[in-house]
């Protein structure tokens, strides 16, 4: 007997979904899937970071670099602790950037991307496969876009450094350098939120580099608020998981960083992003599918008319030339060419 008198016995079809039941939620159905694929997402995050290598030293090299990234602790170069705390801090930052993705390996992110696209829309996906296969076919573009997200992001930040800068030293009157500081920053949140689309576009569609650029700002801007929650969200996990909101060693925070955090931030902002892009993508390309299909019909409709007109007119045609026929028979004179006689006496032409 399997199982335990007939309890927890796994061999048993369940219950099964009725025909008419109604649609889950998507907070539901999100939950579920994270359930069912767990360690599917723990395997995707280790694959990722081992990929993503390059992303991680060269985002590090640039935050620790004084000219680049000024300190965030002022005192880091003369107390240990305040160096480990500004390092640290760096780090998050970059995590929380490589989760946008804002900063990441194009052929990496694009596999990625592909494989939690397929589970955020409840499809099967192939790890390795799967990630492999979209790594290959979007290898050019995806190198160009994480080159120019690379520079973009750190040359943003940098302006917004400069205006700082000026402000503090009082070279720029202070209301410039404010005007300055907003515009910058919100050219960095609308870039950040342009991140979300530009990946799942381009393992979706064939576009070119400007469409996935302008279709992801269109998407960055028409949806501003909800993305920025989204990047709230995102924030928050990583800062979570390395105890900026509670309290607790922050070295305790590698083990999510090695084990699920990009996996699960990178399937939120892929459930978050595809429904959009199938209610303003998807759904309007399968519409110009549908009314084309209507034309054929209108052109078949329209050939068998015009079948049914000359079958209508084969008769009359049949009939007239039975009439010129028995015209010829009675009249021996009319038609051309030669006339034979037949055995039964009527003349027929050729």
């Amino acid at each position: 007997m399997a199982g335990f008198f007939g309890f927890f016995d796994y061999t048993r079809p369940g219950p099964g979904v009725p025909k008419d039941a109604p649609p889950k939620p998507p907070i539901i159905v999100f939950f579920e899937i994270l359930q069912r694929k767990f360690w599917n997402f723990v395997k995707i995050n280790l694959m990722f970071l081992l990929f993503n290598l390059p992303a991680v030293l060269a985002g590090l090299l640039v935050m620790i670099t004084f000219f680049f990234f000024p300190n965030i602790f002022p005192d880091a170069v003369q107390n240990p602790d305040s160096m480990f705390n500004d390092l640290m801090m760096k780090f998050i930052l970059l995590t929380v950037m490589m989760c946008v993705p804002m900063i990441t390996t194009g052929p990496a992110q694009a596999g990625f991307t592909y494989i939690l696209r397929n589970y955020s829309r409840e499809e099967h996906a192939f790890i390795w496969g799967d990630f492999k296969d979209a790594a290959k076919t979007n290898l050019k573009q995806s190198l160009i876009v994480s080159t120019i997200n690379f520079f973009v992001t750190f040359m943003t930040i940098k302006s917004i450094q400069a205006y700082w800068i000026l402000i503090d030293i009082g070279q720029i009157p202070e209301i410039v350098g404010l005007v300055g500081l907003t515009v910058m920053f919100m050219l960095l949140m609308v870039f950040a939120c342009m991140n979300i689309y530009i990946y799942p576009l381009m393992v979706t569609f064939e576009l070119s580099l400007k469409q996935l650029y302008k279709n992801s700002l269109i998407f960055a801007v028409i949806k501003f608020l909800p993305n920025m929650g989204i990047l709230l969200l995102v924030a928050f996990i990583v800062f979570l998981s390395f105890g900026l909101v509670i309290p607790f060693f922050t070295l305790i925070g590698f083990i999510p960083y090695l084990l699920l955090i990009f996996s699960l931030t990178g399937f939120i902002t892929n459930y978050y992003a595809y429904p959009k892009l199938k209610k303003y993508i998807l759904s309007q390309l399968e519409e110009d599918d549908d009314d084309d299909g209507d034309e054929d019909d209108d052109e078949d409709d329209a050939d068998g008319e015009d079948d049914d007109m000359s079958e209508d007119e084969g008769p009359d045609d049949g009939e007239i030339k039975k009439a010129r026929d028995e015209e010829r028979a009675s009249d021996p004179g009319q038609g051309t060419g030669s006339g034979i006689v037949g055995d039964d006496g009527i003349r027929r032409y050729f």
